[in-house]
């Protein structure tokens, strides 16, 4: 089912896309909506079942974990690591 969405964008890309999608035989909307399927976006939501077994015993290991700070946790192991 298709739904109508209103997007605020600078007028500058709305040319681009449509100038674009001339080229390409394609209407903004479509365009847009073949960015989200590139995107990954899903159309079902994903099972934990249906997900490769490597994937699947890595899912939810983060929960609870802190890593607000990560790039500094990343910088410190290269350090240790390199230096």
């Amino acid at each position: 089912m298709k739904k109508r969405v209103t997007l605020t964008v600078e007028e500058d890309y709305i040319l681009a896309a449509k100038e674009y999608g001339k080229m390409k035989g394609k209407t903004v909307s479509q365009l847009v909506e073949r960015y989200f399927d590139v995107m990954g976006t899903p159309k079902t939501p994903v099972r934990k079942e249906d997900l490769p077994p490597l994937t699947r015993s890595l899912t939810g290991i983060l929960k609870g974990a802190d890593i607000k700070d990560y790039k500094a946790e990343y910088r410190k192991h290269l350090e240790e690591k390199y230096l």
